[in-house]
């Protein structure tokens, strides 16, 4: 665990702000890529990243505190929590930064399903990234196990001296994984959305499953946390939006490229 990087007197840089500083550099740079490609109107582009890091870092934190604090601590004590060491949401980002980014996107006539396939290649990369920031800090680690490569995080949020599950490191590898696949079908000519809504399953279904290694905040339904619920929610819209377009026809199996013809030999 390194929690913080360096530190001089009382200013310290932690890991887990580095890693969260990374995601969005790796995502912009990814985002600025694309938009070239797709020769989409890179000024737009950019105010609706930064609308992206305004709304993912305080709707992140929002969803953490509303999950984790009690009310009247989080009252009596406002600063302290909003200013704490880690204490971010996925989730609670991915809405705050749909809400900003849609406003943007309304007002320039531009289809959220673009912007998210714009954006899907980002997002699986930025969250592997992010992941190795919870690892370092000692943040969202899972159940106990007495697997070999389990590990204790001592000085984690909380700390625990018991061996768990690393499910940072399971996130990692598979959102990596997820972002290079994605990266690599990203040019195939698909309708808006289609690109989207892959990225969509793969988050859902990989948080959804790793859920069952961690102790998060229940939900109303038995047995499942709101993460599992809010992953089921992404599963759900990108499935039906790839429905909607296959029977719609717009999304058919790739054509056979044709064969080429024997050369007649000279006589």
């Amino acid at each position: 665990m390194y929690p913080e990087l360096l530190k001089v007197g009382d200013f310290a840089i932690s890991s887990f702000g580095v890693m969260i500083a990374l995601c969005f550099l790796a995502g912009y740079w990814l985002i600025s890529l694309e938009a070239k490609r797709k020769k989409l109107n890179e000024s737009v582009v950019s105010n609706m990243f930064l609308a992206t890091m305004i709304g993912g870092i305080v709707g992140a934190k929002l969803l953490y505190l509303f999950e984790n604090v009690p009310l009247g601590d989080l009252i009596r004590h406002p600063i302290d929590h909003l200013l704490s060491r880690g204490g971010l949401t996925f989730y609670g980002g991915f809405i705050g930064a749909i809400v900003l980014v849609w406003i943007i996107a309304n007002r320039n006539k531009i289809s959220m399903w673009t912007v998210g396939d714009l954006a899907a290649p980002a997002l699986a990369l930025a969250y592997s990234i992010g992941r190795i920031g919870c690892l370092l800090v000692g943040d969202d680690y899972g159940i106990p196990t007495d697997l070999p490569w389990g590990m204790a995080f001592p000085l984690g949020l909380p700390p625990t001296d018991e061996t768990v599950h690393p499910t940072q490191i399971y996130e990692i590898v598979i959102m990596f994984i997820a972002f290079l696949y994605i990266w690599k079908i990203r040019t195939k000519i698909r309708p808006a959305g289609w690109l989207f809504s892959i990225y969509l399953i793969i988050a859902g279904f990989e948080r959804f499953f790793v859920e069952f290694l961690r102790n998060t905040t229940e939900s109303p339904i038995p047995g499942l946390s709101v993460a599992q619920v809010m992953a089921l929610g992404l599963i759900v819209v990108g499935a039906v939006k790839l429905y909607t377009l296959r029977s719609s026809g717009e999304i058919t199996p790739e054509p056979e490229p044709p064969k080429k013809s024997a050369k007649k030999r000279k006589a």
